[in-house]
């Protein structure tokens, strides 16, 4: 299951249901589950765990490691454009085309990892 239609997933949570999912590519499996949350109750709330190996560049050496991913993930979805202001910014993912796209979620979520500072761990220690 890599897609899944906003409104499908949303009326089964509002029927008390959890939906479950589980992505895996290239040595990382995203997994968790979708809810629906009180304090938004037009999005659905996205809990899981991003695990396995991911290829980074250090930072300091330019050379490329394996680092062995046990994330957390969570983050709220909705399936049109949200505005808010910002005492009240949380994470919010928009749905294009009223689907929920897990391969483009986990893609994105690598994608954020790459993009930090990494330095290779036990490199550059005196």
């Amino acid at each position: 299951m890599h897609k899944i239609a906003f409104t499908k997933a949303f009326q089964s949570c509002k029927n008390g249901e959890k939906v479950r999912f589980c992505i895996e590519e290239n040595q990382v499996k995203l997994e968790g589950v979708l809810s629906c949350d009180k304090s938004y109750p037009d999005m659905l709330k996205l809990n899981g765990i991003l695990s396995g190996v991911i290829t980074l560049v250090c930072d300091l050496s330019g050379e490329e490691y394996q680092k062995i991913l046990e994330e957390p993930v969570g983050f709220y979805l909705s399936d049109t454009i949200v505005h808010l202001d910002s005492e009240h910014f949380e994470e919010i993912v928009e749905c294009k085309e009223g689907k929920i796209d897990f391969e483009e979620i986990l893609q994105s979520e690598l994608e954020m990892i790459r993009c930090d500072y990494h330095i290779k761990e036990n490199e550059f220690k005196e």
